[in-house]
Parts: C-alpha cells; sequence; structure tokens
C-alpha cells in the first residue's frame, strides 16, 4: 500500500461504543444495550467495540490490530473486517457514528 493511501472509504470514520459490558459466558463478552437486549461478543468483535471511544478511527483500530497480530494480514481484508464488525454493532446499537 503507498504511503498515505487508505484501503477504503470509511477509514477516518469514527463510532462510539453503547451499552454496558456486564460479565463473560463461555469467552463471549456480554455486552447489554439496555434491560431487555443483552449480546455475547467474540473476542475479537469485543476488541473492536472496545476501541470504539468516539475518538479512534476505523484506520486506527485497523493499524492497531495489525501491530498486534503475529501473523501476516492483508491490510484491506483486515479494514473489510473490522468495517463489517463495526456495521453489525451499529445494527444492534452498540455502536453510534460520530463522524
Amino acid at each position: 500500500m503507498e504511503s498515505g493511501e487508505v484501503p477504503g472509504p470509511r477509514w477516518n470514520e469514527v463510532y462510539r461504543k453503547k451499552g454496558v459490558e456486564v460479565g463473560v459466558d463461555k469467552g463471549d463478552f456480554i455486552i447489554a444495550v439496555d434491560e431487555e437486549r443483552a449480546y455475547a461478543l467474540a473476542p475479537a468483535v469485543y476488541y473492536v467495540w472496545s476501541m470504539c471511544d468516539g475518538e479512534t478511527s476505523i484506520g486506527k483500530i485497523v493499524e492497531n490490530i495489525a501491530q498486534n497480530i503475529e501473523e501476516e494480514i492483508d491490510i484491506n481484508t483486515l479494514y473489510n473486517a473490522v468495517v463489517d464488525i463495526i456495521d453489525k454493532l451499529v445494527e444492534v446499537s452498540l455502536l453510534e457514528k460520530v463522524s
């Protein structure tokens, strides 16, 4: 990837997490949206959710994951996976878009 080139149009989007951590069950992190809805997040999904602090962009999340995993991974593949996770979390009200 060329310097300054980004993998996708949503690289600079920022999201803020919603919901409350209520515990861990069988390795999944339980996040409650409200009194009636809670979701079990796999560790990778939980990591993306936890990085969404209202200031960290999708690109920064992708770069952070790329630096912290052992194996070599295509940045475009990683970007697309993070965007998919974010979209699903928005659908269930666990994230809201900031910018």
